[in-house]
């Protein structure tokens, strides 16, 4: 599975940008495009379009209820939550992360066409909450970009990367 943060510009200056991490110990698996409200990046558009990338976005958002996505719903969504615990659904080839504040991720997808319409997969509601203090003002049960990839990895079995990001966030975490 290829990882593509679909970075605010905003995110490229910050030292609490937890993407990075994944990014300079992940090369192969992870990669950045730069969002731009005026000029998208036309192999993302082709690539979200052919549903070869999906966008991870939470099932259930208060902003966006009129793209509410539920398993079984809709033709755009599919919720990574297994009911059956021996089962696995199948791994996307690559998933599209909005690396942002979520006041950020909101504008992006709100102002581009492309990612309203994108199919989508969200993680399983979380048990836990967020462990990422170095930013304020974060949504209730969201995460950051490090703990969605963490997530994602070990979700599929990517077990030894996930734990490998895990340790980077917490030096990261504990740092500042």
């Amino acid at each position: 599975m290829q990882i593509i943060l679909l970075t605010h510009e905003r995110e490229l200056t910050r030292k609490t940008n937890t993407g990075r991490l994944a990014l300079d110990a992940f090369p192969a698996k992870v990669m950045s495009i730069v969002w731009s409200r005026v000029a998208a990046d036309k192999n993302l558009i082709e690539m979200l379009a052919s549903q070869q990338a999906k966008l991870l976005f939470p099932a259930e958002d208060a902003e966006l209820a009129n793209d509410r996505i539920e398993m079984g719903l809709s033709e755009h969504g599919l919720q990574l939550m297994q009911t059956d615990p021996l089962s696995q659904p199948a791994m996307p080839e690559q998933v599209v992360i909005l690396d942002a504040t979520w006041q950020e991720a909101r504008k992006m997808l709100r102002q581009s066409p492309y990612l309203k319409a994108a199919a989508r997969i969200s993680l399983p509601p979380q048990t836990q909450q967020s462990t990422f203090i170095l930013r304020r003002n974060q949504q209730e049960g969201g995460l950051c970009t490090a703990e969605c990839i963490i997530a994602l990895w070990h979700q599929y079995g990517c077990d030894e990367q996930a734990m490998v990001l895990a340790s980077l966030f917490a030096q990261l975490n504990t740092r500042h």
